[in-house]
């Protein structure tokens, strides 16, 4: 048996990953704010488990449980692979530093950042006995490497996702039978979130033409596209574990 976790699995790229990983013989957990849906029964047709776990990762004393009952009934021994992906993320508040609210801040570092962070600390620690292939797979940004103007939070915890990826990586690298972790930039893919970074007025994000112009010329790439690219990046042994890579240069 095969265990997959995605947090915000409810839309867009996580919801597409979640599908594509809807077969016989893999147990999927899907966490996020909303509800299931479909996909429950679209899981069952395809011969998939599929649990939910309603919750908001943003909340970072709820983690640690939901960690936990993502994987309650699952025994050590059941599952060959267990995989973590930390999908999960926000763009807002897309305005300069000086007047972003607080608040919001803090809410897109806890989303960001500390959910992947206590996650896959909860992870490691609640499987760590287990006999098992153990992968985790962050959805980094091309944001965490480049800064924009408007976007300091975003670009901030997701460089510090990329950099908590590689100091787990050299960590578990020492452990026998250690994790395997990587942190991946998607690209510009079409979902909820560009729709919002075009709502957003060009007096508080400077590129905002840019992403315009993205999305008229069809240069977003779909997101059943870059599920499909991810999750044959996360069986990638190529890649050493704790690596940073772009799934534009892929």
């Amino acid at each position: 048996m095969k265990l997959f976790i995605v947090t915000g699995a409810s839309k867009g790229l996580g919801q597409a990953m979640l599908r594509q990983l809807m077969e016989p013989g893999h147990r999927l957990v899907g966490i996020a704010r909303s509800g299931a849906g479909s996909l429950m029964e679209e899981a069952a047709l395809k011969g998939a488990g599929l649990e939910w776990i309603s919750g908001d990762v943003g909340d970072a004393s709820a983690l640690d449980e939901m960690m936990e009952k993502a994987l309650a009934g699952v025994e050590p021994g059941e599952a060959d692979t267990i995989c973590l992906i930390n999908n999960a993320g926000m763009v807002e508040p897309i305005a300069p530093a000086a007047v972003a609210a607080g608040m919001d801040l803090a809410r897109n570092v806890s989303v960001n950042l500390i959910a992947p962070v206590v996650l896959t600390a909860a992870f490691l620690r609640l499987t760590a006995d287990w006999k098992a292939d153990r992968r985790v797979l962050n959805i980094s940004s091309g944001a965490g490497r480049k800064a924009y103007s408007g976007w300091s939070a975003y670009c901030a915890s997701k460089a510090g996702l990329d950099m908590f990826t590689r100091c787990v990586g050299e960590e578990q690298r020492h452990e026998t039978d250690g994790i395997r972790i990587l942190s991946v930039a998607p690209g510009v893919v079409d979902t909820d979130m560009q729709r919002d970074i075009r709502k957003t007025s060009p007096e508080l994000f400077r590129d905002h033409q840019r992403f315009v112009e993205l999305k008229d010329s069809g240069s977003l790439t779909g997101a059943d596209e870059t599920a499909n690219k991810l999750l044959r990046v996360l069986f990638d042994d190529s890649h050493p574990s704790g690596s940073v890579l772009d799934i534009r240069d892929l």
